[in-house]
């Protein structure tokens, strides 16, 4: 069952918690690769990008790297994600943070996708399971196209968080009312910060937190469904 306090909002990271592992963004891009819409200039656009900023980034560097979509416009990378969504997502899904999703849908809960992947793929996720709402990683795009630069906006830690609470402001709530899910220790911030806080197949950074903390802790890495005692 789902917590019983009433939440208003509803929020469902996509990475590890909605989908399992592989991340959508890298199932994504290999279902480009075997359609042959990802070749050796954009690879190589990927490597150089690794070197350019690994000084930057340190290992952070492969999530800031989305230079396999370099030179695509981002009208064709909508549509794709569309195509993709609706050839591959289905069997991706975790199930029981489905049905979670869906129970909060039945209670007139306002469900929103908040991820790090592209924002074009969490909108495409969204559509697929009829979500009205989803906030994604902002890309770098200049002149409608892809661009070989960090996104501009990467919604993990506390990015993530403040686009939480940017939403609280657009539909009139508040964190105090909100559910949130996410599985990764990145997602601390925004855990910490809402009413109803929920680790579902958590890192086992972040479980030993929710296990010390009372949050629930739905599904392992594991497979064993749990729930944190207060």
């Amino acid at each position: 069952m789902i917590p019983s306090q009433h939440t208003r909002l509803a929020l469902f990271d996509i990475d590890g918690t909605l989908l399992k592992e592989p991340s959508s963004e890298k199932r994504f891009m290999l279902w480009l690769f075997l359609k042959g819409r990802i070749g050796p200039a954009r690879l190589l656009a990927y490597a150089l990008f690794s070197l350019r900023y690994l000084p930057r980034f340190g290992l952070d560097v492969f999530a800031k790297n989305k230079s396999l979509l370099w030179r695509r416009s981002a009208r064709s990378a909508e549509s794709l994600a569309c195509e993709w969504a609706a050839q591959g997502l289905d069997k991706a899904l975790n199930r029981s943070c489905l049905e979670r999703l869906r129970d909060h849908h039945e209670r007139g809960d306002l469900v929103v996708l908040l991820s790090g992947t592209p924002d074009f793929l969490a909108a495409a996720i969204a559509e697929r399971l009829g979500v009205g709402h989803a906030v994604g990683t902002r890309c770098a795009v200049g002149g409608g196209r892809y661009s070989f630069a960090p996104p501009t906006v990467h919604r993990v830690g506390e990015a993530k968080l403040a686009s939480a609470q940017a939403l609280c402001a657009q539909f009139g709530t508040s964190l105090e009312n909100t559910a949130a899910y996410g599985n990764s220790l990145s997602d601390l911030p925004l855990l910490e910060a809402c009413g109803v806080p929920v680790a579902v197949n958590p890192d086992p950074a972040l479980a030993s937190i929710a296990g010390e903390k009372g949050w629930e802790i739905f599904g392992s890495r594991t497979g064993r469904r749990v729930r944190a005692s207060a």
